[in-house]
């Protein structure tokens, strides 16, 4: 079997010794050949058959490596963040992904835990928003909001999405915009902290704590989009700062086939990468990519 490996070595903060040892391990559960550039070999110390990649030190040298390995492996393992997950899937390869998650958050339905001991080839569906002519892929949710999570000296925080955008972390509160969201007919407009698109959620199921996001997935809409009055995309905040901005309030549209349209004055992220301001189109799509799962026996 052919391992094409892909690796963001700032994904979480910087690749480390712990991180070395979560991807080394899963290299030698899977065996085979391995397949990469001549950077990430070294930087894994293995051995590999390697690929030409002009790097840009951006979100790009992951897109283009799932492109340059697509088709000529078996298997392409990522290795990085939700935002990493993200970027290898907007290449839209044919060849299944194994994502194994390094990053801040790690929380993409896409990921597998890397204590795998049988895998699976499972066709997943995706959030794909259409920003100025170019298409990505998102698994979590699409975002519009002042601020994304990363990892800034060891430690999560929120910084600021358009200055992270420039190549800068800098840890920042969020601030509120005027954005439009339409789904069809419906349209809900207004200033809000951030506006959430996603896929619905069984955890929702029986939750009326969620409000309309646990309606949504009772009657089995496929999405779901919610603008809330405050900006909750932070980790910083303490108990005292969340009495200071309550009451909450969160508006919800569901969704099923339809396009939900977004305009903002603020920055929208994909899975936690800042793609820019103004106005973009979301669509659930179904098999966007396939990824390999935990094999369960119940299956």
């Amino acid at each position: 079997m052919k391992v094409g490996i892909v690796l963001n070595p700032v994904a979480g903060g910087g690749f480390d010794d712990s991180k070395k040892a979560i991807v080394t391990e899963v290299l030698k559960k899977l065996g085979g050949e391995f397949v990469t550039t001549s950077k990430i070999a070294k930087m894994l110390g293995i051995e590999a058959e390697t690929v030409r990649l002009d790097e840009t030190g951006t979100r790009l040298d992951t897109v283009n490596l799932v492109r340059e390995l697509d088709g000529k492996v078996d298997v392409i393992a990522v290795f990085g963040g939700d935002g990493t997950v993200s970027d290898a899937a907007s290449a839209k390869p044919r060849t299944p992904l194994l994502c194994i998650g390094i990053g801040t958050t790690n929380v993409s339905p896409a990921l597998c835990q890397p204590d795998f001991e049988r895998l699976r080839e499972v066709d997943i569906r995706g959030l794909v928003v259409k920003f100025k002519g170019e298409e990505r892929v998102a698994f979590n949710d699409i975002v519009v909001g002042s601020t994304i999570l990363s990892t800034v000296d060891g430690r999560r925080v929120q910084v600021d999405a358009y200055r992270f955008m420039r190549g800068e972390k800098v840890v920042a509160k969020p601030r509120k915009f005027r954005a439009r969201v339409e789904v069809g007919d419906r349209v809900v407009e207004g200033v809000f902290g951030n506006v959430f698109v996603a896929m619905t959620d069984r955890r929702f199921l029986g939750k009326g704590i969620a409000g309309g996001a646990s309606l949504s997935a009772f009657l089995g809409f496929k999405g779901v989009v919610a603008c809330v009055s405050e900006g909750i995309v932070v980790s910083t905040y303490t108990k005292d700062d969340l009495r200071r901005i309550e009451p909450v309030v969160t508006t919800t549209v569901s969704f099923d086939d339809e396009n939900v349209k977004i305009s903002a004055e603020e920055v929208i992220s994909c899975d936690g990468n800042p793609i820019g301001v103004g106005k973009a189109e979301v669509r659930i799509v179904e098999g966007v990519v396939r990824v390999l799962k935990p094999f369960k026996e119940d299956e």
